[in-house]
């Protein structure tokens, strides 16, 4: 949990950073600014476990605290898929 919290505090440095365990496995993540406004996020176990998840979870929690499009990360950090192109069909 220790590991954990250390991340978060270093990922979203501009934050003041709380966690408390759930009974579940999950974590309760709080961030709170300078002026006071806060954002809180329940993590669960799995996200917490599994390093794309987790990178996922954080890019998610970053465009929810953006507050202007300039601020938002790129699209490519947002996704969780990856992309194809679709098939191209040539007629006979």
């Amino acid at each position: 949990m220790n590991f954990l919290h250390e991340k978060f505090v270093s990922v979203f440095s501009e934050y003041e950073v709380t966690t408390q365990p759930r009974p579940d496995g999950a974590v309760l993540l709080t961030l709170r600014d300078t002026d006071g406004k806060q954002i809180k996020r329940s993590i669960s176990y799995a996200q917490l476990h599994t390093p794309e998840q987790l990178t996922w979870v954080i890019s998610a929690i970053r465009r929810d605290l953006a507050g202007e499009a300039s601020q938002l990360p790129a699209i490519n950090m947002l996704q969780s898929q990856n992309r194809f192109a679709l098939p191209t069909y040539h007629s006979a």
